[in-house]
């Protein structure tokens, strides 16, 4: 009863259940004092680099395929979902499009950024917020079916908001229609 390793487990034991109850009280709190969603605004300036490709490998087979490139501006603010709890920020634009004839769907990420919460609530408010102006997609946008002229696609904005204790929950945040060219530049 009053070995060494009987003490040992004891406090073992208490120290875990300890930081399990903690743990679970910080997810619990963050979760419920949840404030509302985050405010976006999306607007496509442009399709940059609108062309189309064609590959011939060693082989002697061809590809071909449309790309595209775009310009946009984002508007963010992310405070109501800032607390004690959250570690990070994943934001990423995803560009979604049907396609007519073969009536399959594509998505495809053109921006991600990584947006990590300071140490110091006093400077939420202005950490929270994200304004990018001109922005050119990081990723390009690819159709091996050449049915991106004249498209419809849809641009979504998404975050994954990382806690330091939970789950990681995903929301999105808006959507936003565009019309592609007609003809390449």
């Amino acid at each position: 009863m009053y070995s060494i390793t009987a003490r040992f487990n004891q406090i073992v034991f208490f120290t875990s259940w300890t930081l399990v109850v903690l743990s679970l009280l910080n997810q619990g709190t963050a979760y419920f004092f949840k404030t509302g969603k985050p405010t976006v605004d999306l607007k496509i300036l442009s399709a940059d680099k609108f062309h189309h490709f064609k590959a011939t490998y060693y082989n002697g087979g061809v590809t071909d395929w449309d790309q595209v490139t775009f310009k946009f501006s984002l508007e963010a603010d992310f405070e109501p979902v800032y607390n004690w709890n959250l570690k990070q920020l994943f934001l990423y634009v995803n560009v979604h499009h049907l396609h007519q004839e073969k009536g399959y769907e594509s998505d495809c990420v053109i921006y991600d950024k990584i947006i990590s919460r300071p140490d110091d609530p006093n400077s939420w408010s202005t950490s929270s917020k994200l304004v990018l102006k001109n922005q050119r997609a990081e990723y390009p946008l690819k159709d091996i079916h050449k049915q991106l002229r004249n498209a419809t696609v849809n641009f979504e904005v998404w975050i994954e908001v990382m806690p330091y204790v939970g789950y990681i929950r995903r929301e999105k945040l808006g959507d936003f229609e565009y019309k592609m060219p007609q003809q390449y530049n």
